[in-house]
């Protein structure tokens, strides 16, 4: 992940999730920190969080700096290098941080837009895939998540598409200098 990537998705994950120096039920498990359900001490070591476990801001940072990594892995696998590399680092950092809240990419959809490399299908496909999620939260609830889509989504459409592999010139030239030579052993053996 680059620098970049990095920096934009732990300033995404740490304005969303917020901090929580202690432990707090979240839908399915206790979380802490920004919104992880482990908790990373001084030394690195790591575990799942626990009722009671307090944190600091720089070991929510250690975890959310490991967790990054291992988010992007997970989307990585699910689309394929070759489409992920190419994206931009803020596509990419949006969906890291639309996959941290979701615990993947959970959306065909959104798969298969990232493999067009195309920022808008990218940024309709979370918004469309999304919408009518978690139905069993409260009203208010729903409405945040749903604006902390559009602002990924928004994200997303600022950046560029995704650079597409250009020609190798050189590799043209194959064909011609094999012709070439072709013709020169021709004309040396006449």
């Amino acid at each position: 992940m680059s620098n970049d990537t990095y920096s934009f998705a732990a300033d995404l994950l740490k304005k969303y999730e917020g901090f929580n120096r202690t432990a707090v039920w979240d839908v399915n498990a206790y979380r802490i920190g920004h919104g992880s359900d482990t908790i990373t001490d001084a030394s690195g070591n790591f575990r799942k969080v626990k009722k009671g476990d307090v944190t600091t801001e720089a070991n929510a940072f250690k975890d959310l700096t490991r967790r990054l990594k291992e988010f992007e892995n997970k989307v990585k696998k699910q689309v394929g290098t070759e489409y992920w590399e190419p994206l931009n680092y803020k596509v990419k950092a949006a969906l890291i941080s639309l996959a941290y809240n979701y615990g993947s990419i959970t959306k065909q959809q959104i798969k298969d837009a990232i493999k067009t490399g195309n920022s808008e299908k990218i940024a309709d496909a979370v918004i469309n895939s999304t919408y009518n999620d978690n139905k069993s939260l409260s009203p208010g609830v729903r409405q945040a998540l749903r604006n902390r889509r559009k602002k990924e989504a928004d994200i997303i459409r600022s950046a560029p598409d995704a650079k597409k592999p250009g020609i190798n010139k050189k590799l043209l030239l194959i064909p011609l200098i094999i012709g070439a030579a072709y013709y020169l052993m021709k004309t040396k053996t006449k």
